[in-house]
């Protein structure tokens, strides 16, 4: 009897597998501190929580050190141990190639570097703005109502990352892309629903809010696929990469803060100053210092675990690892009574699962052996890699065969 095929199939999980399940831990930690800080009405929380992202960002000097004071351990320790002229010359044509690589892609590399800082600082201030111009920074959507959001975020992630990396899109892909469509459309008519049922009289203004959230997160997709190409064809390790973009982003938080130096807003006591007075009402609890610095190395570690994702596996990977933070803030909010068990609850579960269904499909993680869904992904690329070797090494055993055969006989 012939062996069984099997229709689903998992790639062999690795260690790197891991660095999912840690931002999903960090994405929930952020998750409960963020949602204790953010039902103060304090204007200058938004501000002020800017500055705590771009300083959680330079903690990434810590590690970029290290790895650079080891890695030039490591090369001296080469060259004490082989001193010869050739691997002297071998050496000095390495670093003279590097240096005339990033030289040939210096104006390309300033210009990525410019793309992802800024599109990643428009993306924050945009809310910022909102709540700024709003009048209060308390007013916000229910996550549990903007679930489309997700889904925007991983479908822009994809095509960005189609035009920008040298993928192609397979059957696999094609199929996972029209489960994602599927869930869109669902999920959009369900957020649309419950905003209305809940907003009432600021349906208009949610609709805004919802909108500029989907225009942030389409700029956080653009800015994880130009990190890709910073990682894949420059070399960039995630550390530097967040180092330079806490550094430069630093100069743009100056620039906006400005204007807020002169410009005075309503305090939650109705009284007029400048956002920067404002600060000392977020301490009036002096628990919320140690809300912040969590908050802060926290950030840190969702940062760069988002890079070291998309530096180890790929951009598009990023993914399952969004989708993963969602489905755990979604059940926070409901085990907390954020949003009532009801049809839609059951129905956003079930496109949940999809989506990581899909996910999982799209990125290989998962590989369904039907209607050809399989045949053009890693794994059965080297299974069939693998094959091809077996039949080579086996024709070429019974060639020496038959040529040790026909020597005897002709002896």
């Amino acid at each position: 009897m012939g062996s069984k095929i099997k229709h689903f199939l998992f790639p062999k999980p690795s260690l790197n597998h891991l660095l999912f399940l840690v931002f999903f831990v960090s994405s929930i930690v952020k998750q409960f501190i963020f949602k204790d800080i953010k039902n103060k009405d304090n204007l200058s929380i938004p501000i002020f929580k800017l500055y705590i992202y771009d300083i959680g960002d330079f903690i990434s000097l810590i590690p970029y050190l290290i790895i650079k004071i080891k890695t030039k351990s490591q090369i001296s320790n080469e060259q004490n141990t082989n001193r010869d002229s050739k691997a002297e010359d071998i050496n000095y044509i390495y670093n003279d190639s590097k240096k005339s690589e990033f030289k040939k892609n210096k104006s390309t590399i300033f210009h990525n570097m410019f793309f992802i800082t800024i599109l990643d600082f428009i993306a924050q201030i945009s809310t910022v703005i909102y709540y700024l111009i709003e009048g209060k920074q308390n007013f916000q959507v229910k996550h549990g109502n903007m679930n489309s959001i997700l889904i925007f975020n991983v479908i822009f992630l994809f095509l960005f990352s189609r035009l920008l990396l040298p993928i192609t899109f397979n059957r696999h892909h094609f199929f996972s892309l029209i489960i994602f469509i599927i869930c869109l459309i669902v999920i959009v008519i369900l957020d649309f629903i419950q905003i209305k049922n809940d907003s009432g009289d600021n349906f208009i203004k949610s609709l805004i809010y919802l909108s500029i959230k989907i225009f942030a997160i389409i700029l956080y997709s653009l800015e994880d696929a130009l990190a890709n190409v910073m990682f894949l064809n420059y070399y960039f390790s995630p550390y530097f990469l967040l180092l330079m973009k806490a550094i430069v982003q630093f100069f743009y938080l100056i620039i906006f803060s400005v204007p807020f130096c002169f410009i005075k807003f309503k305090d939650e006591h109705g009284e007029e100053m400048i956002i920067f007075s404002m600060f000392k009402g977020i301490f009036e609890d002096k628990i919320y210092i140690l809300y912040y610095s969590i908050y802060l190395i926290n950030s840190f570690f969702y940062n760069i675990l988002n890079f070291i994702i998309i530096d180890k596996f790929s951009a598009n990977h990023s993914a399952i690892s969004r989708i993963f933070e969602n489905l755990g803030i979604f059940i926070i909010n409901a085990i907390q009574k954020d949003m009532e068990f009801d049809y839609h609850f059951g129905v956003r579960i079930i496109m949940y699962i999809l989506l990581i269904i899909a996910s999982f499909i799209f990125n290989e993680f998962l590989v369904i052996n039907l209607c050809g869904l399989a045949n053009d992904t890693k794994l059965f690329l080297d299974y069939k890699e693998n094959i091809d070797f077996k039949l080579i090494h086996q024709i070429t055993i019974n060639d020496d065969l038959t040529d040790d055969n026909n020597n005897d006989n002709n002896s």
